[in-house]
């Protein structure tokens, strides 16, 4: 097996392990992975294991390492122009985001993500992407934007037979839902309020059937979680109960964010039973257990229910104390959105000088660092991009140049050079394109030109060249250039043909354009 292919394979189980639920250990194996690739230079295997880390610290709660991985995928999909693997990135960005609270930097990276989407034909890609967009649009309370999207990403997804996307999209559709009933009861409709809870609950029904098809652990536990939430708020603690106990029962070591929202939601069905010692119980395991994370957010819904129970218990005190940490951790949640948002911005900073970097390392790469013109490898690339099509090349030679540096310096010689290039550079134009091959050849190529054509503006190049006053480099010089020309299609036979050309226009004497083959055999011929 190739190293390549052992590659994909590691890939594939790392993401295959995340499926089935077992998301710790995908991490685990992705971050292993990423340290074998560090050094390979293997763009693309980089970008798709940082993609993955990235989702994986998502459903683990790991936002702040998550966004970072997300944000180095981006680049380096974008480096790789793989816009299906940017897409996913950036959708993935856009969540983590808003798990940090950025609500604003989402909805940019949601759009962004929709718009490269739109642009390709990557059925699952637009719709995680539209996914991206419609969960930023609920998390801002606007359920009768993000409904539509979500429709349209479970079309996509249904033509595509893709269960385990179509359970993520469900959950988040009846996420939605919810949303719905929350501000139809706040304006007091009660009946539609009703409804919209209903119908949360049979989206996420079929969210459960479509993760369980997949067998796809992680959905699967986050929409029994949230079904049983759904069911405490409809007044249904016995199916609330059967949730959650098929919580258990589900494959794979459950995340500690996981954990968390088990324990806080089983604490809301014991108290909605009346059983308060031992919701007291369950709320204060996830307050122990979000303590010993650094993530305010899983704090504060911890406290907030171990709040309520106390509150029902008639345990005022207690529940006042525990009110008021909340307010703190709530607060301390505004402070820490502040500080996400620098770290986030000096990402971007990061990402905008680097790829500001790597454009100009691009430039450079493709252009003659003293003349300016386009480089020996920019010209390999434009003959093999012409391959198969008839044009014409010519090969420019400066005449007797090593004197030149002999007589009056290498600096003079530099500063000719530059002046030939800046010369050659006002005749790229209407598809014509110059180049510096190296020392004091150049070449020029005529994408549209006929071999009349193309000898005649080389004629007026070199006739260019003589005339200028080269006596204020150096009193006493002289600039010439013999010119070969020749057309063709195939790009290494033509340039064969070109540089025959050059000579003869040297050996009949240099400071002319040959276009057609010398009648007598050539020798060697220098400057």
């Amino acid at each position: 097996m190739s190293e390549n292919a052992a590659l994909s394979d590691e890939l594939a189980e790392s993401w295959r392990l995340a499926c089935s639920g077992q998301s710790v250990v995908a991490l685990s194996r992705a971050k292993l992975l990423f340290k074998r690739l560090q050094d390979s230079g293997d763009d693309r295997a980089i970008a798709a294991c940082l993609t993955q880390i990235a989702w994986f610290c998502l459903q683990l709660g790991q936002a702040e390492h998550g966004l970072d991985c997300a944000y180095a995928a981006k680049r380096l999909w974008g480096r790789c122009e793989d816009t299906s693997g940017e897409v996913h990135a950036t959708a993935i960005a856009s969540w983590l985001l808003l798990e940090m609270g950025l609500t604003e930097e989402a909805f940019e990276e949601a759009d962004r993500a929709l718009e490269l989407a739109e642009r390709q034909s990557d059925p699952a890609m637009l719709a995680r992407a539209l996914n991206a967009k419609a969960i930023v649009l609920m998390y801002s309370r606007q359920p009768e934007l993000s409904g539509p999207l979500l429709d349209r990403a479970m079309d996509l997804v249904e033509m595509h037979q893709e269960p385990g996307l179509m359970a993520l999209l469900l959950i988040n559709r009846a996420y939605g839902q919810v949303t719905s009933a929350e501000m139809a009861e706040f304006e007091g409709d009660a009946e539609a309020g009703r409804h919209w809870r209903d119908l949360a609950v049979d989206t996420n029904d079929a969210a459960i059937a479509a993760a369980e098809a997949s067998g796809d652990g992680w959905n699967l536990r986050t929409a029994l979680c949230n079904g049983a939430e759904y069911h405490v708020l409809l007044d249904r603690p016995e199916q609330a109960h059967d949730y959650l106990g098929r919580w258990a029962g589900v494959a794979g070591e459950p995340g500690l964010r996981e954990r968390i929202h088990l324990l806080y939601t089983k604490g809301e069905v014991l108290t909605l039973t009346g059983r308060l010692a031992e919701a007291l119980e369950i709320c204060e395991q996830a307050v122990a257990l979000a303590d010993g994370t650094t993530h305010t957010d899983h704090q504060a819904n911890a406290v907030r229910r171990l709040s309520d129970v106390h509150e029902a218990m008639g345990n005022f005190e207690a529940a006042l104390a525990l009110h008021k940490r909340y307010h703190g951790l709530y607060e301390r949640q505004l402070s820490e959105v502040t500080r996400r948002r620098a770290h986030v911005a000096d990402i971007r900073d990061e990402t905008s000088k680097l790829r500001a970097a790597a454009e100009r390392l691009a430039e450079e790469a493709a252009h003659d660092g003293l003349t300016g013109l386009s480089n020996r490898r920019s010209f390999d690339q434009a003959m093999l991009g012409l391959e198969g099509t008839e044009f014409a090349l010519a090969i420019v030679d400066l005449d007797f140049f090593k004197s030149v540096n002999d007589l009056f310096s290498h600096v003079v010689g530099d500063a000719v050079l530059r002046q030939v290039g800046a010369l050659l550079a006002t005749h790229a134009e209407n598809g014509v394109q110059a180049f510096r091959l190296g020392g004091e050849e150049f070449a020029l190529i005529f994408p549209q030109d006929d071999l009349d054509s193309a000898a005649r503006h080389c004629e007026a190049i070199r006739a260019e060249i003589a005339a200028v006053d080269w006596q204020a480099l150096g009193e006493g010089l002289t600039v010439t250039a013999s010119i070969g020309v020749a057309t063709g299609s195939n790009g290494s036979a033509l340039m064969s043909v070109a540089d025959g050309r050059l000579y003869d226009a040297k050996a009949a004497g240099r400071n002319r354009v040959v276009s057609m083959d010398a009648l007598e055999p050539r020798y060697g011929i220098t400057g």
